[in-house]
């Protein structure tokens, strides 16, 4: 692999917001209710229908952001 190469895969996974990092297996940039259930076992039940505030049945960053603002999630 390249310097130049892996300079830009870098840059690249920097700029993916935390959500496609840390919850988004599939890297669809939604949350769903499986892949939350994957990453947070313990969540109380009603978490994520909290968190969905859309009610579209995912979590987009801004309702994982909100979440963690709210304390609803770790930061």
């Amino acid at each position: 692999m390249t310097k130049e190469l892996k300079v830009t895969l870098f840059a690249l996974v920097m700029s993916v917001p935390a959500i496609a990092l840390a919850m988004d297996a599939d890297g669809d940039g939604m949350v769903s209710p499986d892949e939350f259930q994957a990453v947070m076992p313990d969540a109380p039940e009603g978490t994520f229908e909290t968190l969905d505030a859309d009610g579209d049945g995912l979590l987009s960053e801004a309702e994982v952001q909100a979440g963690k603002e709210a304390g609803i999630l770790p930061a």
